[in-house]
């Protein structure tokens, strides 16, 4: 680790779902959960994948490039909570117009929706 860094901000590859094919198989396997911005492609498995797909028809190359890096960051934090399984978050055309923070808020919900997220160790605090 270098110099003055606080923590792994990265998004390990062994986290990426990777390849087209996986993509496909996903798709077609998977179940979808929709939102309004957002869609989630979810697919039970042994090990966390995430992918992200932002098609053209939401934008240009840049916009769909920091549409992507937002729900990467977004994923990025949330994954120490999620179950194990492979997750397409699909773009949809309104999320040009909407502030990160509403991407953020959207893709909990989703994953929450969806009972994605790990149970919470029971307390051991007494009352």
């Amino acid at each position: 680790m270098q110099e003055g860094k606080v923590g792994n901000f990265r998004f390990p590859r062994k986290f990426r779902l990777g390849r087209n094919r996986n993509y496909r198989y996903v798709y077609r396997k998977g179940i979808t959960h929709p939102s309004r911005n957002l869609m989630l492609v979810y697919l039970r498995g042994r090990e966390l994948k995430i992918g992200f797909s932002v098609s053209s028809k939401v934008g240009n190359a840049v916009t769909r490039n920091r549409i992507r890096r937002c729900l990467r960051e977004d994923a990025r934090q949330i994954r120490p909570g999620l179950k194990p399984g492979k997750y397409i978050f699909v773009a949809r055309r309104g999320a040009k117009e909407v502030p990160h923070q509403q991407l953020t808020r959207e893709m909990l919900q989703l994953v929450s929706r969806a009972q994605l997220l790990k149970e919470a160790p029971p307390s051991t605090e007494r009352p």
